[in-house]
């Protein structure tokens, strides 16, 4: 994980400009490949490249474990995208005249930027209040479906301490429910935990099995 060059951010209400700097965390998974778009990628596709980013993106503020480190929350981002195909899945465009994404592809490896922000010296309430204006203004951000993964992470820190984690969620990368379980082995990556195999099917498995009921005599 390295550091890049520092980016502004907004401001607490009523406070201190707050600025923050990108660090690149590189993942290295077990699995990837490529398929076609499930149903419901297909449909959030198409509302993402409808409707305005506030319509499809969501923000939300994680839960952190107490006394996580800064380099503990990094980590568990790495290992939450390594977990999930769908946080490393991108939808290049397709070959029509609209470019409409025709395939889904799962990264085996690459990297993602996560914004740092230091937040020292902020009583609990000034902490969420900045969390919180950082996910308005990251919702109305559009999330590129050609890159990875389709949720922006901003950490809140006070040195080597990890305080708030940001997330900007958009739709084509989780659901609700997709999320609540991002959020459950998030905060059990951070608290050092190990998790069992995911064994929900992958969406290139949801694809092929859409493809094959299709395709099944009636």
């Amino acid at each position: 994980m390295t550091a890049n060059n520092a980016a502004p951010h907004d401001a607490v209400p009523h406070g201190p400009t707050r600025t923050g700097r990108q660090v690149t965390v590189r993942f290295a998974a077990t699995t990837g490949g490529s398929g076609p778009l499930t149903r419901g990628q297909d449909d959030m596709i198409r509302c993402i490249r409808r409707d305005a980013p506030e319509q499809t993106n969501k923000e939300s503020v994680w839960p952190v474990p107490p006394g996580a480190s800064l380099a503990a929350g990094l980590h568990a981002l790495r290992g939450l995208v390594e977990r999930h195909e769908s946080l490393r899945t991108s939808f290049p465009p397709g070959f029509g005249a609209d470019g409409f994404p025709d395939s889904q592809v799962v990264h085996g490896d690459g990297r993602f930027a996560v914004t740092v922000i230091e937040a020292g010296g902020l009583d609990d309430r000034e902490l969420d209040a900045l969390a919180h204006e950082v996910g308005r203004a990251g919702v109305a951000v559009p999330v590129e479906l050609t890159s990875v993964p389709r949720i922006r992470f901003t950490l809140l820190a006070d040195g080597p301490d990890l305080l708030r984690l940001v997330a900007v969620v958009c739709h084509a990368g989780a659901d609700g429910v997709a999320t609540a379980l991002l959020v459950q082995d998030w905060y059990a990556l951070a608290a050092g935990k190990d998790l069992p195999p995911v064994t929900a099917p992958t969406p290139i498995q949801v694809a092929a099995a859409e493809r094959a009921r299709r395709a099944a005599p009636r």
